[in-house]
């Protein structure tokens, strides 16, 4: 008996399974995942650590062999490479594919928690997993009348956790061409002068900008706690910051050196438009439904759209999804 034989002699039989498993695509093709890229899972861990502007071979030394022994630690590790410059290092860790790579993450993290104290104090270290949501999905242009510092502000503080609160939403990354910062330059013959060193300034800063509990009290039942700030609000006030002791007067910041807005050293040029912007950059947790993040993501930035501040400008230049939901309706 052939097949063609069976399906002409139980024709009814054969339309009606059809019909039936068309249905069922039908009913599930809605909940089924979508994504730019499948599901894969790469073996691979990488630390990326800052130290401000130290020398590529003070860092080979001081930050990235340490950094390099602790992902050696890991179990399931097969291969160790870094890449060291000016201020920066990146490690990378290949591992077993069999491996764990959630457990292996949370082990290479509490290896460079270990390792911590024995960088230099101003290191910013990011411990991450290489997957395929690691990339943006999704980047958003702010532009408007402001200086590009408070583009930066605005990004970073509105629209940040406005979009982080969006569920299956990952990292959102804000960058701009300049970010605001407070410029302490030291003049060196006042320094001289005031028998100081530059590192005494650092140093009175550092220990200045604090808030600490010094107390308790009772009050209707409540036991309130007592804070002591010391935190600073303006550059004025950090110029009136105590330095030292000198002949029985207090040397403060503004007698040696110049406090004034600033930008840290451009190394980045961010437009949009042909104007100065703030680009937002939004991931997706990994399992996500990239089309479920983005119709959350659009309702989002339609509530940030109404209570945006007059000249302020929000507009799309990026959208993964918007491959994906082409596709689908192609295939539809």
């Amino acid at each position: 008996m052939t097949f063609a034989g069976f399906a002409e002699r139980q024709g009814r039989a054969v339309l009606l399974v059809t019909l039936l498993l068309a249905g069922a695509g039908a009913v599930v093709l809605p909940s089924l995942p979508s994504d730019i890229y499948p599901p894969l899972q790469f073996p691979r861990l990488i630390v990326i650590a800052h130290t401000g502007s130290l020398p590529a071979r003070t860092m080979m030394t001081s930050v990235t062999r340490p950094l390099e022994q602790a992902a050696m630690e890991v179990p399931g590790i097969r291969r160790v490479r870094s890449r060291t410059f000016r201020g920066s290092t990146e490690i990378s860790a290949q591992l077993d594919p069999r491996t764990d790579m959630a457990g292996a993450l949370q082990q290479l993290q509490n290896r460079v928690a270990e390792v911590r104290q024995e960088l230099p104090a101003e290191t910013e270290l990011t411990v991450e997993r290489l997957t395929v949501s690691s990339f943006p999905m999704l980047s958003l242009n702010l532009t408007g009348g402001l200086p590009t510092p408070d583009l930066n502000d605005y990004a970073f503080f509105v629209i940040r956790p406005a979009l982080a609160r969006v569920p299956g939403v990952g990292r959102v990354e804000v960058a701009a061409t300049d970010s605001r910062e407070i410029e302490v330059a030291a003049d060196p013959d006042r320094l001289l002068a005031a028998n100081l060193t530059i590192d005494d300034v650092v140093t009175a800063l550092r220990a200045s900008n604090r808030l600490a509990p010094v107390g308790r009290y009772a009050a209707g039942g409540l036991e309130h706690l007592v804070l002591a700030s010391a935190l600073w609000g303006s550059a004025a006030e950090i110029g009136r910051t105590p330095v030292a002791v000198r002949n029985g007067a207090t040397v403060r910041v503004a007698d040696v050196a110049q406090v004034f807005p600033g930008a840290p050293d451009r190394t980045t040029l961010i437009t949009g438009n042909g104007r100065d912007a703030a680009v937002v950059s939004v991931s997706q947790q990994p399992g996500a439904s990239i089309l479920a993040v983005k119709d959350g993501v659009e309702g989002t930035l339609q509530g940030l759209t109404h209570t945006l501040p007059s000249g302020l400008r929000l507009s799309k230049v990026y959208d993964l999804a918007e491959f994906v939901a082409t596709a689908i309706a192609n295939v539809r």
